[in-house]
């Protein structure tokens, strides 16, 4: 549920209340147990849906976390492979000096 999906359910619920206290025939006790009884029950709702609310939002968060480490994996390999390629080149002329240099030496 969305924030402001929230606000609309807390200003309904809010209206609803007020909407039973202009029109409520009952005695102001009893349209008091009413009005507690619905604060009550937006309470729970409200407690219900902020419960899901945190559900979604650690599950997103679980997601995110994978996707993330996983692009990360990625753009190491990536960077390895690049590395790689960069270094072989010099790597072989490298040997390829040093055994120059011993045949000049043998000789």
């Amino acid at each position: 549920m969305k924030r402001s999906e929230l606000l609309f359910l807390l200003a309904g619920v809010s209206l609803g209340a007020v909407a039973g206290l202009l029109f409520a025939p009952d005695k102001g006790e009893k349209t008091r147990e009413k009005i507690a009884k619905k604060a009550g029950d937006a309470k729970l709702e409200f407690d219900e849906k902020s419960a899901e609310l945190r559900k979604e939002f650690a599950k997103k968060s679980a997601e995110l976390k994978k996707d993330l480490e996983e692009q990360v994996e990625i753009s190491k390999s990536k960077i390895h492979k690049f590395a790689e390629s960069v270094t072989a080149p010099i790597k072989e002329k490298l040997k390829s000096k040093n055994s120059t240099e011993e045949t000049v030496k043998e000789a």
